[in-house]
């Protein structure tokens, strides 16, 4: 081996530890960053070919060193099992998240809440029969039964706002503004991005820079979506959920679009299509869409629309209850209102509410401009006289009574005992869900620490390494070195 060649090998060394050292300091300069893996160089002998098979030809074919490689630090399986369990996560705390928002509409500890108008107006029912015929006293109960319907059309509309803003109002302009719509949008810039990247790691397959980037849109898009993920042996992604292909090779195949359906019973729905880009064939994926914020919304609106259709029983028990009172008639027994200017009884009185959901109930128009015919009287029509028994009041204490009243067609429960159920059991669903998604949080934490362990930059290893690299490089300069000492020594002797 001549002394070039030595010199030459030890060049070969400083260039490798060099560059090796430079992947450290780009490797130490990430650890911050977020997605990023950590960046591993792959050292391979250079060798020239044999001219023979001598130990002075295999001495003659050594060249040195070389960067064979730099490559990301991965594990597929674990980098799949975090997606997985990330979109597990994320739909649960989606779901606990407007299970909370439900219960705290519903929560009766809040000021003025439709326990409280409930109340009021039994105490002015009660008040009611202690002074039947006098007027103040039927303003006031009218106005607290107006009170109660009010309340129940606020609180309707607060869970029907709710809902817009979760789903949309079956409008294209509230559906794409909606959490959901505004999730499916971000999933799709998401699925663009993704074939951005394949683009491109179908041209440079081993860039370690857009695998890391291609991995961190991959989690982006579990968390919105629970999609399976195939990983190409050129290092691109396929992205599909259910049967319906979003991304294959490099081009973004299947577009989501989203929307609202009303069902035959006005129910307002999410629905969301998968369509084919070249053959505009459409797919409905929604129920494909199990986990992921979408798949949380999507799971998690049956304690909106339990809460909605519970508090629609509780208003119209409410209403037919209290206009079974105002207008109950058993033979001659009968509730009746007071005709003021005659100052007698009557019978037949009007309906007390109208309508049959918590959106349209109100107050009888007619009732509420006269007071007098609220029925506060309850007696035998054919007694002797009985019209002029103005000062009865009992068919105003059955409306009294109603508060601890159990009803059939609130589980045999009464107004005040579903009502607390209804908040109970939103609450309960919002803290079960809360209690799985926290679960589900710290595997996550656990997945993701474990991955950090294995790809991420570990400031210990890295000095280790640069202390390697950094002796690699002095060993080598100084062979350089040596080298020139001795072709110097060589050149001086033959002077």
């Amino acid at each position: 081996m001549t002394i070039n060649k030595a010199m030459n090998i030890a060049l070969t060394g400083l260039n490798a530890h060099q560059a090796a050292l430079n992947v450290v300091s780009h490797n130490i300069a990430n650890i911050n960053t977020e997605g990023y893996r950590r960046q591993q160089v792959h050292f391979a002998e250079m060798r020239t070919p044999l001219y023979d098979n001598s130990v002075s030809g295999q001495i003659a074919s050594l060249a040195g060193v070389k960067i064979d490689g730099i490559k990301t630090a991965s594990n597929d399986y674990l980098n799949d099992y975090f997606r997985k369990q990330n979109a597990l996560y994320e739909g649960l705390q989606t779901g606990a998240d407007i299970a909370a928002g439900v219960a705290g509409l519903l929560d009766e500890l809040q000021d003025s809440a439709l326990g409280d108008s409930l109340n009021a107006f039994y105490e002015a029912a009660n008040s009611l029969y202690q002074n039947p015929t006098d007027y103040s006293m039927r303003v006031n109960f009218v106005a607290k039964a107006k009170a109660v319907a009010n309340k129940f059309n606020a609180l309707d509309t607060s869970l029907k706002n709710y809902a817009t803003s979760v789903i949309g109002d079956g409008s294209d302009g509230s559906a794409q503004a909606s959490q959901v719509g505004t999730d499916v949008s971000k999933l799709n810039s998401q699925l663009e991005k993704l074939a951005n990247i394949n683009l491109q790691l179908s041209r440079t397959p081993d860039d370690t820079n857009l695998q890391s980037q291609r991995d961190q849109v991959l989690s982006e898009i579990s968390s919105l979506a629970n999609v399976d993920v195939k990983i190409t042996e050129t290092g691109t992604a396929n992205v599909s959920i259910g049967n319906a292909e979003l991304v294959s090779g490099v081009k973004v195949v299947g577009k989501l679009e989203y929307s609202t359906v009303t069902d035959a019973n006005g129910s307002i729905n999410p629905r969301i299509q998968a369509i084919d880009v070249e053959t505009k064939r459409v797919k409905d994926v929604t129920k494909d869409f199990t986990s992921g914020s979408i798949g949380g919304v999507i799971s998690g609106l049956e304690t909106l629309t339990t809460a909605q259709s519970d508090l629609n029983r509780l208003a119209k028990a409410f209403a037919d209850q209290m206009n079974g009172i105002q207008q109950y008639v058993n033979g001659n027994e009968q509730a009746c209102y007071y005709d003021r200017q005659n100052d007698v009884l009557v019978k037949n009185p009007p309906a007390l509410f109208e309508g049959t959901t918590a959106g349209d109930i109100k107050i009888n128009n007619d009732v509420y401009n006269n007071p007098d015919l609220v029925a506060a009287a309850r007696l035998d029509t054919s007694a002797v006289n009985w019209e002029k028994a103005v000062g009865n009041g009992d068919n105003a204490l059955f409306f009294f009574n109603a508060k601890s009243a159990k009803l059939t067609d609130l589980d045999g429960l009464s107004m005040q005992d579903f009502l607390i159920a209804m908040g109970t059991k939103a609450a309960l669903s919002a803290d079960d869900l809360q209690k799985q998604a926290d679960a589900q949080g710290s595997i996550v934490d656990s997945i993701n620490n474990q991955i950090l362990s294995e790809t991420g930059v570990n400031l210990d290893e890295e000095l280790s390494n640069m202390i390697i690299y950094q002796q690699g490089y002095n060993a080598s300069a100084r062979m350089f070195s040596t080298c020139v000492e001795v072709f110097d020594t060589l050149v001086n002797l033959g002077k």
